[in-house]
């Protein structure tokens, strides 16, 4: 199995830790300033691949990112 796996847990969880922090302050105050570099690269490339015009006005790409690390989680572990 390996790291891989825990890598990506622990990546997922800093995800939901960054998003459910965007609703209570801004990206420039701790702990958000320290989480936002590390969600924002992966998120900016589905918000490009993926609009919010297209879906709604929504921002869908913190949801498309778990979805896929999940995936990426499974497949990993599969033998």
């Amino acid at each position: 199995m390996g790291w891989l796996p825990l890598l990506i847990q622990v990546y997922a969880l800093i995800v939901v830790i960054d998003v459910g922090l965007a609703w209570l302050q801004p990206a420039d105050r701790w702990p958000r300033r320290a989480l936002h570099p590390l969600t924002e690269p992966p998120q900016a490339l589905l918000r490009w691949a993926l609009p919010p015009r297209f879906t709604g006005g929504l921002d869908l790409s913190p949801l498309v990112l778990l979805v896929g690390l999940g995936g990426l989680r499974i497949w990993w572990i599969q033998p």
